[in-house]
């Protein structure tokens, strides 16, 4: 079966479009290089108020392709904003920003996305997943000029053991 000259001018139109992007695509990656970040930490629960409950990421450590070192980060569960996990249980909103370093060498990261409890039942004795987008905005040292994006898992369990894990690029 052939098909029409028009339809094959159609047809070409999404790959010529995908053809020209792609240079764009690849020069916003030029210089940037893979970010796989694993860390441990300690959450510590503020008390709530009207913008949500405060999330202290406390004694973290990581290692990965940054090399290994310490970790703090402060978080924001946006709870008035909750929905249901399809389970029985909560999710509601995070937000807020991660330091990754202690010393001269720091990569600060905003951090946006949702956090789900795991089932049903009392969220006090629950662990908890989350998934969100973090984007690089200020480093200092090495990071001096850093840039870049990626994505965020976040594993709780009932006794606030925070496992994350970043994966995205890094420009510096």
């Amino acid at each position: 079966m052939s098909s029409s000259p028009l339809r094959r001018a159609l047809l070409a139109v999404p790959a010529l479009a995908l053809l020209a992007l792609a240079p764009a695509a690849q020069a916003g990656d030029h210089g940037a290089e893979r970010l796989v970040v694993r860390g441990a930490s300690t959450i510590v629960d503020g008390p709530c108020g009207p913008d949500g409950c405060p999330l202290r990421m406390s004694g973290g450590a990581f290692r990965g392709t940054l090399g290994t070192g310490a970790y703090s980060g402060d978080l924001t569960l946006a709870v008035a904003d909750g929905f249901a996990n399809g389970e029985g249980g909560v999710c509601a909103p995070i937000r807020g920003r991660i330091t990754l370093g202690t010393g001269a060498d720091r990569l600060v990261l905003a951090v946006d996305g949702d956090s789900c409890q795991d089932g049903a039942g009392p969220v006090t004795a629950a662990s908890f997943t989350g998934v969100a987008g973090f984007k690089v905005t200020h480093g200092t040292g090495r990071y001096a000029r850093a840039h870049g994006r990626g994505l965020a898992t976040f594993s709780e369990d009932a006794a606030d053991h925070d496992r994350m894990t970043l994966v995205g690029r890094i420009a510096r």
